[in-house]
Formats: structure tokens, C-alpha cells, sequence
């Protein structure tokens, strides 16, 4: 049976014939009433200890879950983050390599449209020299029949003015 401090006190026992000393079991009975209340109190802080230790692990435990869910918030917006800038790159790299393509195309196509260019210049570089040499032919020609006839009529004058000093001197 537990019994309180107070109820230690104020136990009284029955006196008998060679008993023990009635002021030495009311002095053990305090002494073990005062170490009764002193250790009821020392458990009763201890308790209260407890509590405020199991309150304060409740928020060191909310506090770290707390910590750890932002933690994994943070790891899932980086793992987010990193994920998108690796589809950005990619998105960039197939833009680019499509502008690469195109470009290469372009120039490809420039290329062809020189080559084409250039071979209908060689045609007409050779087409117009053709048309030159046959003008400088023809004109070398009219030339050639301006002086002839030129020639001519210098013959037909000068046989004319020999005939008429040959007539006159007759």
C-alpha cells in the first residue's frame, strides 16, 4: 500500500510490552516521510523535466522534418531546374544544329548558284569574244574593201589625169 508522506507522519502504532521506543519509530517515520517527500519531489521535477524534454523533442522532431522536407523541396527544384536547363540545352543544340543545317544549305545552294553563274559568264566571255573577232573581221574586211576601192579610184584618177597629159602633150 502506497502511503503519502503526511500518512507516514500520523501512523500511530499500537503499544505493546517490549516494543520498540515510541519517540524512535516516530523519528525514523519522519526521517523516511521527509526523504519520501523529497524524493516525490525530486520525481515530480523529474517529470516535469520529461515533459518539457518530450516538448522539446517533439519540436527538434517537427523542426527536423521540417528541415528535411525543405531539404527534399529544395533537391526536387534543383533535380527540376537542372532537368529543364538540360532541355533548354537540348532545345538550344537542335535549333542551332537546324541553323547549322540551314545554313550549310544556303551556302550550298550560293555555291551552286555561283557555279551556275560563273559557267553562264565563261559562256558569254565566250560568245563575246566570238562576236568581237567576227566584228574585227568584218571590220577588217570592210577596211580591206574601203581601201581597194580607195585604191581604185586612186587608179581610175591617176590613169585619168595620165590620160589627160597625155592627150594635152599630143
Amino acid at each position: 500500500m502506497a502511503m503519502t508522506p503526511v500518512e507516514l507522519r500520523n501512523v500511530k502504532f499500537e503499544k505493546k510490552l517490549r516494543g520498540y521506543n515510541p519517540m524512535d519509530v516516530e523519528n525514523v517515520l519522519n526521517e523516511i516521510a521527509g526523504e519520501l517527500e523529497r524524493l516525490i519531489d525530486a520525481n515530480n521535477a523529474l517529470q516535469r523535466q520529461l515533459l518539457s524534454q518530450e516538448e522539446k523533442l517533439k519540436q527538434f522532431q517537427n523542426l527536423e522534418k521540417s528541415i528535411k522536407d525543405a531539404l527534399l523541396t529544395a533537391q526536387q527544384a534543383a533535380e527540376e531546374k537542372r532537368k529543364a536547363a538540360d532541355r533548354s540545352a537540348e532545345v538550344q543544340i537542335r535549333e542551332t544544329e537546324a541553323v547549322c543545317v540551314e545554313m550549310k544549305q544556303k551556302a550550298l545552294s550560293e555555291v551552286e548558284t555561283m557555279k551556275f553563274e560563273l559557267a553562264s559568264l565563261k559562256m558569254q566571255k565566250v560568245r563575246f569574244v566570238a562576236e568581237l573577232r567576227s566584228l574585227i573581221d568584218t571590220h577588217r574586211r570592210l577596211l580591206d574593201e574601203k581601201s581597194q576601192s580607195e585604191n581604185l579610184a586612186d587608179v581610175a584618177a591617176n590613169v585619168e589625169m595620165l590620160s589627160a597629159d597625155t592627150n594635152e602633150n599630143k
